[in-house]
C-alpha cells in the first residue's frame, strides 16, 4: 500500500507541480540523504575516527597518532561550517575535500574515458581482420572493415575538432578558425547530434520501462486489493 501510494504521488506530476508530488520528492531526498549519511558514518567515521580513538583509550598504541590527530582536527574544523561566525575555520577541510574530489574525478576521466578512447582510435583499422578477409576472398567484408575504420576515425577527429576553440586574428573580422577546422567541426556536430539522440532514446526507453513497470504494479495491486475485499 505504501509503494502504491508513493507511486501515485509521483505520477501526480503529470498534472503539474503539486503538493502531493512534493511529498514524494521530499521523501526521496530524505531517504537518499539519510542513506548517504548512514553509509558515511558506518564506512568512514566509525572505522577511521571513532574506533581508533576507542583503541587509544583502551591502551592500544599501534595506531599512528599523527595521522589520527590530522583526521580528528579536520573533522572538528568541518563542524565549524555549521555556524556563520566560525565558518571560515572549516575552509581548509572543505578545500582539501574539493581538491581530492577534483583530482579523483580528473584521474577517473583520464583513465576511464580519455585513454580508452585514444586506444580505440589507434585500433580503428583492423589490419589483421582486413588481411584475413582479403586473403579468403571476402572482398565485401574487407571493404566493410575499411569503411568502418574510416568512419570511426573521421568521427573521432571531427568531434575533437568541434571542441577546438583556438583561432587566428584576421584584422577587423576578429579571430576565426581555419576552413579545415570549420568543416571538420561541422561534421563533428553531426556525430555529436547522433550520439545525443542515441543517449536520449536510451534514457526515454528506460523511463518508459519504469513507467510501464509502475503501471503494471498498480494494476496488480488493484486486482489483489479487490480480490481481498
Amino acid at each position: 500500500m505504501v509503494a502504491a501510494l508513493v507511486t501515485l504521488l509521483t505520477l501526480s506530476y503529470a498534472f503539474g507541480d503539486n503538493r502531493f508530488f512534493r511529498v514524494a520528492l521530499y521523501l526521496f531526498i530524505g531517504v537518499s540523504a539519510g542513506y548517504a549519511g548512514a553509509v558515511a558514518i558506518e564506512d568512514i567515521v566509525l572505522p577511521y575516527l571513532i574506533f581508533p580513538l576507542v583503541d587509544i583509550l583502551a591502551g592500544i598504541t599501534s595506531i599512528d597518532l599523527v595521522e589520527l590527530s590530522i583526521r580528528a582536527s579536520l573533522s572538528l574544523l568541518l563542524f565549524t561550517k555549521l555556524f556563520r561566525r566560525t565558518a571560515r575555520l572549516g575552509n581548509p577541510t572543505t578545500a582539501f575535500l574539493t581538491g581530492v574530489g577534483a583530482a579523483l574525478a580528473v584521474s577517473g576521466a583520464v583513465q576511464g574515458t580519455v585513454l580508452p578512447q585514444i586506444a580505440s582510435a589507434s585500433r580503428t583499422f583492423n589490419v589483421a581482420a582486413f588481411r584475413f578477409a582479403l586473403q579468403s576472398g571476402y572482398y565485401g567484408e574487407s571493404m566493410q572493415i575499411i569503411l568502418e575504420g574510416v568512419l570511426l576515425l573521421l568521427g573521432t577527429i571531427s568531434t575533437l575538432a568541434y571542441f577546438h576553440f583556438g583561432g587566428k586574428s584576421h584584422g577587423a573580422h576578429g579571430p576565426s578558425r581555419s576552413p579545415i577546422i570549420e568543416k571538420l567541426a561541422w561534421i563533428g556536430s553531426i556525430f555529436i547530434a547522433i550520439t545525443m539522440a542515441s543517449l536520449f532514446s536510451g534514457v526515454l526507453q528506460a523511463a518508459l520501462g519504469a513507467l510501464i513497470e509502475r503501471i503494471s504494479f498498480l494494476l496488480e495491486f488493484s486486482f489483489q486489493l479487490l480480490a481481498g475485499l
